[in-house]
Order: structure tokens, then C-alpha cells, then sequence
């Protein structure tokens, strides 16, 4: 992203008011409630409110693009009847998650200035002592997820593997994509806390997976992942944590594999410099709005780690646009 003057600095000042008007009529559920078109004084009398506000950012989200009008009569673009009318495509809990951080983001320059967030919400999202908050969390982890685990574990050579964990695997989606990129796995251990289970529960039954991957109730700071995995899969968890909390990760994921066994980290990756790409700069941003002490890691930083622990010539490996796959096999 380039800044060349100063209608750039303009537009980037004004981000968030687009954020807030697609956030607030994907809470509202605008788009299921539209159907085939609405007038806004329908809209707002089946919904309860207020019509002439309402007027006001449904003409807003057309300027955006998301909606199309006609005479008084609007309806859904493609991309909204797409991904955000109930159904079985719907995408919308993701964008729901990204709603509930906009409080922590507000206290960013607070956060700046003591090094941590006030209150770390993503530890509440993770633990289900929210649960709506924590079924958007994990639904949205399945929106995002959807078409990128088959593409990615489509890259990822398993090959004799027989049986393989999931820590973290919360809507179990990188799961049910093994089971079909790799027939040959005899076992899937899904292992996250109890309320991302209960969503994974959902979804894998849903995709008649339930019998074919084992749900396994855990928090890794406390429960070892076991033994005799030939693969460990951990997807987008690294961010959340602190160096240290990288570092037993490692160790576990050591404990728990054959060797020969494979651990495999997914993130959202930095180069050296800490400065691109800049969906991982921003992320680490969003880390540290959202947790005590995680942020975004370079594969340097991970392959190191990994190589102080003892495995084999870690590599890097980019798997979409703004991921990739830090792989490390332990010795035999």
C-alpha cells in the first residue's frame, strides 16, 4: 500500500465508516431480511426500526457496492446474496467476530502506551465464557477457512501418514479437507477447548465427518496432545501466543510425534523486516488489541525454533496469498 498525497491519507482516514456501515447490517441481518427486495419502510417495520435511519445506510451500503437500488425497491448485489443470506453459503459470522474487536481496537492508543490491551478478548472467545462471541468466532474460522483448507492441505505432502492432530482445529474445516486430500489417514484428532468443540461438533456432523474425526477436549498449556501422531497440524494459533507460548507448542507437538512425524504451522507469516506483507503487519496489530502477548511471527523466527528443538530442516512454504506453512519433520 502506497500513500501519495493527501486525498490517500483522506480515504484511509474514512476506512472505518465503510467497516461500521457493512458491520452493522451484517449484525442486523439485512441481507437474509431483503430477499427479493424491500423498501426501507418494510424493511425497518419487520425489524423494528427507526425507517428514515434506516433509509440512510441502506443508500450508503449501495454507494458500497453491496446492494443495488431501484426506485425505492432495494435488493442484494451478487456478492451479498452470494455469501450473506442465510443458507448454506453464508459467510457472515466472520465478519461478526470482526465486529466484536472493534471495542479493543478503539483501545489501541491505550494500548500503545502500556504494551498490553486492557482487557484481552480473544482469551474469552476461545474459553466460550462468551458464547455467541465464541460460536461467530469459530463459525467465522469455517467462513474464512471453507475454500482455503482444501487448497492448502491440496500443496501439503502426507503422504504415510496414518495419524494426525488438529490443536486448535476448532470448526474442524482443515480436518474434514485431510480426510480427502490424504485417504490413507486411519486417524484425526480434532483438539481445541469446549466451546470451539461444540461448533466442530456442528460442523462435522453436518459434513458426515462426525464419526471420522475424534473430538479430543484440551488447552495446550495444561494437557499434553499425546503420542504416536505422525503429523501435527496447527493453523492460525502461533499469532495468539507469546514467544514462550510458540515454544511449548514446539515441544508438544515434539512429544506427541513418531519420528519421521511431521508438525506443520500455519499463519499468517512476516518477512524479516516485520514490515510485510501487510496483512500479517496488521495482524500483529490486531494481536495486540485482542491478546496478552501474541502477534505475527517470521518463518525465520519459527523455522529457528524449530531447529533448536531438534527438527530436521524446517522450510517455509507459501500455500495461498497471505499464508504459509512453516514444516518440520522430527528425526527418525
Amino acid at each position: 500500500m502506497k500513500i501519495e498525497g493527501f486525498r490517500d491519507l483522506q480515504r484511509l482516514a474514512h476506512g472505518f465508516q465503510m467497516a461500521k456501515v457493512f458491520f452493522t447490517a451484517n449484525d442486523l441481518d439485512l441481507f437474509t431480511h431483503l430477499g427479493q427486495g424491500r423498501n426501507a419502510g418494510e424493511l425497518a417495520y419487520t425489524l423494528g426500526l427507526d425507517a428514515r435511519a434506516l433509509g440512510l445506510l441502506l443508500n450508503a451500503l449501495v454507494a458500497l457496492g453491496v446492494l443495488e437500488k431501484d426506485g425505492d425497491l432495494y435488493r442484494n448485489g451478487a456478492t451479498a446474496a452470494e455469501f450473506l443470506v442465510a443458507g448454506e453459503n453464508y459467510r457472515g459470522s466472520i465478519f461478526k467476530h470482526v465486529h466484536h474487536c472493534w471495542e479493543s481496537w478503539s483501545a489501541l492508543p491505550q494500548a500503545i502506551r502500556d504494551g498490553a490491551p486492557e482487557l484481552a478478548r480473544e482469551k474469552d472467545l476461545l474459553s466460550g465464557t462468551e458464547e455467541q462471541w465464541t460460536r461467530d468466532f469459530i463459525r467465522g474460522m469455517d467462513d474464512v477457512t471453507r475454500d482455503l483448507a482444501p487448497q492448502v492441505a491440496a500443496q501439503l505432502d502426507l503422504s504415510g501418514a496414518r495419524r494426525l492432530i488438529d490443536v486448535g482445529g476448532g470448526p474442524g474445516t482443515y480436518a474434514a479437507a485431510f480426510l480427502e486430500a490424504f485417504p490413507g489417514l486411519q486417524e484425526v484428532v480434532l483438539f481445541d477447548l469446549p466451546g470451539a468443540l461444540k461448533v466442530g461438533q456442528e460442523k462435522l456432523q453436518a459434513r458426515g465427518l462426525q464419526d471420522r474425526v475424534r473430538l479430543v477436549c484440551g488447552d495446550f498449556y495444561q494437557n499434553d496432545l499425546g503420542e504416536g501422531f505422525d503429523a501435527v497440524w496447527i493453523s492460525q494459533v502461533f499469532h495468539s501466543q507469546t514467544e514462550e507460548g510458540c515454544r511449548l507448542l514446539i515441544d508438544k507437538a515434539w512429544r506427541a510425534l513418531n519420528p519421521g512425524g511431521r508438525v506443520l504451522v500455519h499463519e499468517f507469516l512476516l518477512d524479516d523486516t516485520k514490515t510485510s506483507p501487510m496483512t500479517a503487519a496488521l495482524f500483529a496489530v490486531h494481536m495486540l488489541v485482542m491478546t496478552e502477548g501474541g502477534r505475527s511471527y517470521s518463518g525465520s523466527e519459527i523455522s529457528g525454533w524449530m531447529t533448536e528443538k531438534g527438527f530436521e530442516r524446517p522450510e517455509v512454504c507459501s500455500v495461498s496469498q497471505d499464508t504459509a506453512v512453516v514444516l518440520g519433520r522430527k528425526p527418525c
